[in-house]
């Protein structure tokens, strides 16, 4: 697994998936590519701001697709037009 913030991550690349895994193991797909789908977005990053859930993403390469933990909420959240709240 690598860091995002030490990867200079796409985070608005239409083809990187995000997910969350919350405490007790559940995983919740974060939907990004749509305007409609920010709201999705900020309930993510609440979640993960007050530890609930970590984000993850996958990006996708041409011969493989790296995992990653969404690790800098701050630059996750400023790629998406959204404050952070904590």
């Amino acid at each position: 697994m690598r860091s995002a913030k030490d990867n200079d991550f796409p985070y608005r690349m239409s083809t990187v998936c995000y997910f969350e895994v919350y405490n007790d193991g559940k995983v919740n797909q974060v939907r990004h590519k749509n305007k409609c789908d920010l709201d999705g977005v900020l309930e993510a990053l609440k979640r993960a701001e007050s530890g609930i859930t970590t984000l993850y993403a996958v990006w996708p390469g041409n011969w493989s697709s790296d995992l990653f933990i969404i690790d800098d909420l701050d630059e996750f959240a400023n790629s998406f037009g959204l404050l952070t709240t904590v």
